[in-house]
Parts: structure tokens; sequence; C-alpha cells
């Protein structure tokens, strides 16, 4: 009786210690294939990583149609201040005719308005309350079309003459604004507007045919374009970044007159004409910075080549590097899984500021210069988010490896330190039969990992992490052969 009591305890704590072992795989890719975690024939392991902080170096660019952030988040507690402001062109929508209909009329301007398309705001939007300066981009500034983007770090110089300003509350960005023209009226959402100086408009009105409305060059040596700045010292709240897209309908200079009769001082007509950001046009920019300060500057500048958390921002923004000092050293083995589990610490639910949608883990050959990605299981061919992971589910990010590791322990292959960041875009080089390929969807500018610009950040434990169950760590799930 005894010896049944002893085989039914002994099952039934195996049953229970199976069940537990299926109950910690955070993996649900290829879940099924997974052979559950016996100690007779399976085994499972987690090798320590080494995690340290660096900024990260950004020459990221924005496009045209991507969407532009504008303001200031003055300290974040944790991270430090982000600034964003926007340079663009606004043109005619052709050339070879004058913009403004019946020139030999006389023209009475009444207002000039920058119309703005709002698509969303990150961080603390329900205090913040920033005033946005418009000024012209200067002459000489070297502000031309570029298919590729300026980089966010560009340097454009501006007039420091204010054309117009406006207090920015950013609770009312996706209110409707109206729109009153001749006798129609139109309820507009999710348009921010800001009237300017009218003789920006008399200065239009000024140019013909001849000169400025020849052409396209013609017009861009008269006026490069806008810059939308953030006044800091008139700005009551300075704790979000908003985000506009140019290339929208909603996105133009909209000058609003009326026409005088030739022959006498009846006005004729009342009128607009609108200067917009048309698909030929590539003159746009959008400097965004970071100012590291609270504890992230401290971990960027504590000296400690083990941090115990790691400090992610979006771009431009941070990485941290993850150094497996193990891996090498295991014996051959089958792999069944493979992974590297990243668990936030920043999960305050009334947190401001939200974190990345996706980090990337790509590695760094030393040898030949290269970011690479990492071997043998990342692909740009495939959807590498499901399949080689960095999507945050449960606040844990997940990367599957079991193919580099399994590279390592049967062919002895190099093993790299990692790199973790949290990219607007990756241009890292996926090596296929020793050529390095770039990712294809936006030629030099990278593949895109984190939209909008400069959008979340995240904390998370690093290798040294006090509480052992939530450091960043690799677990492997193994047959011996």
């Amino acid at each position: 009786m005894k010896r049944n009591l002893l085989v039914f305890f002994t099952a039934a704590l195996s049953i229970l210690f199976v069940y537990s072992c299926e109950k910690i795989d955070t993996t649900d890719i290829g879940e099924d294939l997974i052979p559950a975690v016996d100690n007779v024939s399976t085994f499972d392991t987690i090798l320590d990583i080494i995690t340290d902080n660096f900024l990260l170096p950004d020459s990221t660019r924005i496009l045209r149609e991507e969407a532009h952030a504008w303001g200031v988040i003055q300290n974040d507690p944790e991270f430090g201040k982000t600034k964003g402001e926007i340079y663009f062109s606004l043109t005619p929508s052709g050339y070879g005719t004058h913009p403004f209909p019946k020139k030999d009329s006389t023209l009475i301007i009444d207002s000039v308005v920058l119309a703005l398309a709002y698509t969303g705001a990150y961080g603390d939007t329900l205090t913040s309350q920033q005033r946005m300066s418009v000024h012209e981009i200067d002459y000489d500034a070297n502000f031309e079309d570029s298919l590729i983007g300026f980089p966010i770090n560009a340097v454009i110089p501006y007039d420091l003459t204010v054309l117009g300003s406006k207090l920015v509350e950013f609770t009312k960005l996706d209110d409707s604004v109206i729109d009153v023209r001749k006798r129609d009226t139109f309820r507009l959402k999710n348009q921010l507007r800001i009237q300017l100086d009218k003789n920006l408009a008399n200065r239009f009105l000024a140019y013909d045919t001849s000169n400025a409305y020849k052409n396209d060059s013609a017009f861009r040596s008269k006026f490069k374009g806008l810059a939308i700045r953030v006044d800091e010292a008139g700005s009551p709240a300075k704790n979000a970044l908003a985000y506009f897209l140019l290339n929208s309908v909603n996105t133009k200079l909209i000058f609003y007159y009326r026409v005088q009769s030739s022959t006498s001082t009846a006005i004729v007509d009342t009128v607009s004409t609108e200067f917009g950001f048309y698909p030929f046009n590539y003159a746009n920019a959008n400097v965004v910075g970071r100012t590291p300060a609270n504890n992230y500057l401290t971990y960027l500048n504590n000296g400690n080549p083990s941090d115990d958390k790691i400090y992610l921002q979006s771009s431009p923004g941070s990485y941290a590097t993850l150094t497996i000092p193990n891996l090498n050293t295991l014996s051959n083995r089958i792999i069944h899984r493979a992974e590297i589990l990243v668990e936030s610490i920043s999960n305050n639910p009334l947190e401001s500021f939200d974190k990345p949608g996706a980090l990337f883990l790509d590695a760094i050959d030393t040898t030949n210069k290269l970011i690479i990605t990492v071997p043998y299981d990342f692909s740009y061919e495939n959807n590498f988010e499901v399949l080689f992971g960095g999507l945050i589910k449960n606040n844990i990010y997940n990367f599957n490896v079991s193919r580099y590791v399994q590279s390592i322990v049967t062919r002895h292959e190099k093993d790299y330190t990692f790199r973790l960041s949290a990219p607007f875009r990756t241009n890292a080089a996926e090596v296929r039969g020793g050529i390095a390929i770039r990712p294809s969807p936006l030629g030099n500018s990278g593949f895109p990992i984190n939209t909008p610009i400069a959008y979340g950040r995240v904390i998370l434990a690093g290798g040294a992490y006090s509480d052992p169950t939530k450091r960043v760590r690799l677990r492997i799930i193994y047959s011996k052969i």
C-alpha cells in the first residue's frame, strides 16, 4: 500500500512539474512543436546576461509621408528632455500662371492661415500647453528636396522674425475647427490653424510669372519654407509631443482675400488661394533631439559594465549591450528553443509615457565593423516580428535565437555581443552567403520598427537586477545527444 501511494505521489509531482514548466514558457510561436520539459529527455537551463547602457548615435531620416514630431517634453522624470521642431516648404500647385486669380483687380488680404494636419500625441497631453512659433527658413539655408529626408540632427537656419504664434492646448488638438469659404461653412477635425502676418501674403501677391511663379526652383529661391518651432519661454507646460502629417490635404497655407472691382470700390468676390505640400515636394525635416537627465543619465555615466536596469528610448534614443558569457562553453545538444526574455519594470498604469511597441535585437560584428542581424534566426523577407520576436506581450519582449544558439553549440560559430534598442528604423545588415544585405522597403532609410519618431520609452530589468526572476535572460530548452 505504501509503495502504491509513493508511486501515485511521484507521478502526480511529475505531472505538476511538467505543467509548471509549460506555464513559464511565454512563447506562442511554435509552442506545439516544443517538447515539454520533463528532465528525462528534455531539459531547460537559464544563462545569465550582462547588460550595459549606451547612447545611440542616430542619423534617422524622416520621410515626407511620415508623421513629424513637434513640441517639448521638458523633464521626463526618468529620461530627461525631448524636443521636436518641423521645417518644410509649401508651394503653389503649379507654375506658369499666377496663383492669385484676378490679379489685375485690387486684392485685399483678410488673413493668412497655416493649417497643420494633426495625427496624434505622446506624453502628458492633459497638462501640456506649448506656444508654437512660425518662422521663415533663411534664404541661404541648404534646404532642398531630398528623397531620403534630412537627418533628425540637421541644423537648418531660420529668420528670427515671428510670422505668427499660438498657444497650443494639447487636449484640444483633435477638436473641430470652422472654415468659412464664401457661403459655405466647413467643420474640420484634427487640424491646427495659426494666423500669420499678412505681409507674407503681400509678398506672394507681388511675385509674378516672370520670376517666382516661373517654375519650382525660381519659387524656392524666393521662399525656402517655414520653420515650426517651440517658444519654450512662452510655454506654460511642456510635457508632450504632437504629431503632424505634411502630405495631407489638411496641411496648407491659406490666403483669404477679397477682390475689389477695377471700376469701383465694390467687393465682387471673396476667395482663397492655397499653397500645399504637393507630391513633387520633398523639402522637409523633423529635427528631434534628446537631452539625457535623471536616472537615465546616471546609468549612462556610472562606469559599471553590468547594469541592473536598461533604459531604452525610441529614436533618437539609446541601446544596451547584451553579453552572454557562458554561451560558448555549452556542450553540443539539440536546441528545441532558445529565447532571450526582457521584462519591463516600468509598469505604472498611470504612466504618461507609453512603451515602444517593439524592440529590436541585432549583433555587433567588431571584426567587420558592422551591425548585423542575428545570424540564422532573422530575415527581412519573413514576418520577423512574429518569427523572431520583439513585440511586447504581458510586459515582456521575447526574441527567438534558437538557430543562432544551435550554430554555436554544434559548429562552434562566433557568438556576438547583442545590441538591444527601440529604433524608428533599422539598417542592420543581414549577412547571406558572406554578403551584407541592407533592408529594402525604404532603401537606405531602413526598415520601420517603431513609429512615429520619438514615441515610446521603457525601463527593463537588466542582468544584475535585484529580482532574479525578472532579469534579462537566455532560456534554452534542449535534449542531450
